[in-house]
């Protein structure tokens, strides 16, 4: 069987029963005066939904959800925000942070009340995520990393015996489960052009010890040794030379990923660490118990195992910020989403992990026998997803201009993908893009 696009998908949280709707849906609660207005991507949706009554009933005030699908969330945002649209409370991920502070569509949140003891209880890397040139701009909501996943019993019909250390073993792996007719295409990557492309892209270029750019973010993508031309290489000859990825990879999207590995078409694959939870699923996966994380494979001379994290979390409008009365609701629905307080802290954080594996924030979470159970349990080692968590580092790609700069790199990246273009001659003409860009920001 050919893997091809499909619309089937495995739910992104073991809550999240509900197709999400085209437009957007408001959930509310019966009550007077003006409602909290929070916009989220519809995952978060039927994590919040329940929780509405409790925190109308504490609050003495309404709260309204409106959300979107992931896939057009960031520019349904962005065109709200720009019209000035009653938004108090939205979603944010780290990879928009930079431009929308920039803009000025996001309130720092440094005097927030509780910010710095919740700051202090939040993993560094979270904190770095949603800080902007020294201003802090959220309350987390969850943080994860790309993973290298595999197929156990496939190995294991194979005979082999561990999990592949680099993306060279990847290869000889994947030819050897071909040959034998257990897989048809060994490897799956989400690598339509997405708000996922990027991950993905970061974690192989960090696996192959390269960067996009440097700590000034000067571009060295273009750079044969340091930069990204042999994460695109092997990415282009894994379609094309060795046929371990299909001809269909630049049009498969994270579902059509997830299908595959569910249904043990592949063996192997990147994806987000909270997938484990329902991909090892028995009500969402045909191979429940055998998919199984390992480190990332290293690339090339220079491989490591660093992979891409990132951090999603909640911020503020600076329109909501500026009233005292819509302030008064905003700090009421960052403390609610928060989750911190004494007792049995960061429920919120603690019921994503168990209910659909994402991973927290919350530091005092570690040392939560409840947590650490549940990890060991669908990935069938917890310790490597923690020291994968400690090898992930954010993209370095995060500036304001990196959403006008990918507008023009999308269709060099699925050029390069396609074949149609090389790695050499497509890096350098997006890295004078960066440049230029990033000059026109001064």
């Amino acid at each position: 069987m050919t893997l091809r696009p499909t619309r089937r998908a495995l739910a992104p949280l073991a809550l999240a029963t509900l197709l999400a709707p085209a437009t957007p849906r408001a959930q509310t609660q019966p009550g007077s005066g003006r409602p909290v207005t929070l916009f989220a991507w519809s995952a978060v949706e039927p994590l919040l939904r329940p929780e509405i009554p409790a925190f109308e009933r504490a609050s003495q005030r309404r709260l309204r959800l409106l959300h979107l699908p992931w896939a057009a969330y960031r520019d349904a945002l962005a065109a709200r925000l720009m019209g000035e649209a009653e938004i108090d409370v939205c979603a944010m991920s780290d990879l928009w942070l930079p431009e929308f502070a920039h803009r000025g569509w996001l309130a720092p949140l440094d005097d927030l009340p509780g910010a710095d003891a919740i700051a202090a209880e939040t993993r560094p890397a979270c904190n770095q995520g949603m800080t902007w040139r020294g201003r802090r701009y959220g309350v987390p909501y969850y943080t994860d990393s790309i993973v290298f996943l595999c197929n156990r019993a496939i190995l294991n019909r194979a005979g082999i015996a561990a999990p592949p250390e680099s993306w060279e073993e990847v290869v000889e792996q994947s030819l050897f489960l071909q040959r034998r007719g257990l897989v048809r295409h060994a490897l799956a990557l989400p690598l339509t052009a997405d708000p996922w492309l990027m991950e993905i892209l970061t974690a192989l270029v960090y696996a192959f010890g390269g960067t996009h750019v440097d700590a000034d973010f000067d571009p060295v993508m273009q750079d044969p040794d340091r930069g990204a031309v042999r994460a695109m290489r092997f990415l282009r000859d894994a379609i094309h030379r060795d046929g371990i990825l299909p001809p269909t990879a630049p049009q498969l999207a994270e579902p059509d990923i997830l299908e595959a590995m569910a249904d043990g078409e592949a063996a192997f694959c990147l994806a987000p660490s909270y997938r484990l939870r329902s991909l090892n699923d028995p009500a969402q996966s045909a191979v429940a118990g055998a998919i199984r994380v390992a480190m990332m494979p290293r690339g090339g001379p220079r491989g490591t195992q660093e992979s891409c994290s990132w951090v999603r979390f909640f911020a503020a409008t600076p329109t909501a910020m500026a009233a005292p009365p819509r302030r008064a609701g905003v700090e009421a629905a960052l403390a609610f989403l928060a989750g911190h307080g004494p007792g049995d802290r960061y429920p919120m954080q603690k019921s994503l992990l168990l209910e659909g594996g994402l991973p927290f924030c919350a530091l005092p979470l570690l040392e939560d026998p409840a947590v650490e159970a549940a990890q060991a349990r669908w990935s069938g080692d917890s310790a490597i997803l923690r020291r994968q968590a400690v090898l992930s580092r954010p993209k370095d790609l995060l500036a304001p201009w990196l959403s006008d700069w990918m507008r023009s790199a999308t269709p060099r990246i699925m050029a390069m993908l396609s074949g149609a273009e090389a790695p050499e001659d497509a890096l350098p003409r997006m890295a004078t893009a960066w440049a230029a860009l990033k000059a026109s920001h001064g």
